[in-house]
């Protein structure tokens, strides 16, 4: 995204939370030069301090921001959208040149705040191609939503929240070893913590969805039956909630150990199931302008 106007392509990254002080997810920029980028600094508002999210009752306001540039209200003038932990959608204005408003007022609609699970994750698009632009966020539920703009390109207004891809979670891997799907031949769909980009992917006059995700898969250890494997991890299972029963101590010493305690632990599992996180990129092309998508 080009943020300041100097012809060059800068980096806009959010933070899920500065070390110091209250717990508040800052907003860092790579300013593009003829040669490259600058290092990350903190974008700070016209008042010379970092723009932060409010926070109202929860903390969850203000961490795990995720930034958007858009002209949003088309004055001509770069504003920037940030998603957070709760599933809200905070909106600085811009002044130009880079510059926003130190005070960011919550996106709202018909219902109050517009909001999604978890994560906010927010795009803009011209979705259902009136001429304005709509919003899109992903969730850490996972799922794809979207706020149609039933106002104008200058003066937006949301409609409740309507559901383009539903939320899939963990494809059915649950916390008994007989719900346990090993591999990754059962991921069909989009699991949890979707994070998406809108496109014409392929040149068809529709816009499409590119979906990331998040999943944790289990393997079976090398030689080892389906059967025994899930023999061998319901008593791993018991022996993992019988050391969470344990107490873990204050001390920077006592907490070492547990790590400690739990790698070794999971260290027992690996030799029969090997856990993997991991996410995967899904296409999802729409089947008609507007309509939900149709996944690759």
């Amino acid at each position: 995204m080009e943020l300041n106007g100097d012809g060059h392509i800068d980096i806009l990254s959010g933070t899920y939370s500065r070390k110091d002080k209250d717990m508040a997810g800052l907003f860092q920029v790579l300013w593009g030069t003829k040669d490259g980028w600058t290092k990350a600094e903190i974008l700070k508002g016209t008042d010379g301090e970092p723009l932060i999210l409010p926070q109202s009752k929860e903390v969850t306001d203000r961490i795990c921001t995720r930034p958007f540039a858009v002209d949003y209200d088309g004055d001509g003038k770069l504003d920037i959208v940030a998603g957070n932990f709760g599933g809200t959608f905070g909106l600085f204005r811009g002044e130009g040149g880079g510059k926003f408003a130190p005070k960011a007022t919550w996106l709202e609609g018909s219902g109050g705040k517009l909001q999604v699970d978890s994560h906010g994750d927010p795009f803009f698009v011209d979705w259902d191609k009136d001429g304005d632009l709509d919003l899109i966020s992903g969730s850490a539920r996972g799922g794809v939503y979207l706020f149609t703009n039933n106002g104008n390109r200058t003066e937006p207004k949301y409609g409740k929240r309507a559901t383009l891809v539903e939320a899939a979670g963990n494809h059915g891997n649950g916390s008994g070893s007989e719900d346990v799907k090993f591999g990754d031949a059962h991921c069909k769909a989009p699991a949890a913590d979707t994070r998406v980009w809108v496109d014409d992917v392929d040149g068809d006059g529709k816009l499409d969805l590119l979906l990331g995700d998040q999943i944790t898969l289990l393997h079976l250890g090398k030689g080892v039956e389906e059967a025994d494997a899930r023999k061998r991890l319901a008593a791993w299972q018991k022996k993992q909630q019988d050391f969470f029963k344990t107490e873990t101590g204050d001390s920077p010493e006592a907490q070492k150990k547990w790590r400690e305690q739990y790698e070794a632990l999971e260290k027992e599992r690996d030799e029969f199931a090997r856990q993997e996180m991991t996410g995967f990129v899904w296409l999802l092309r729409q089947k008609a302008n507007g309509q939900k998508a149709n996944g690759q």
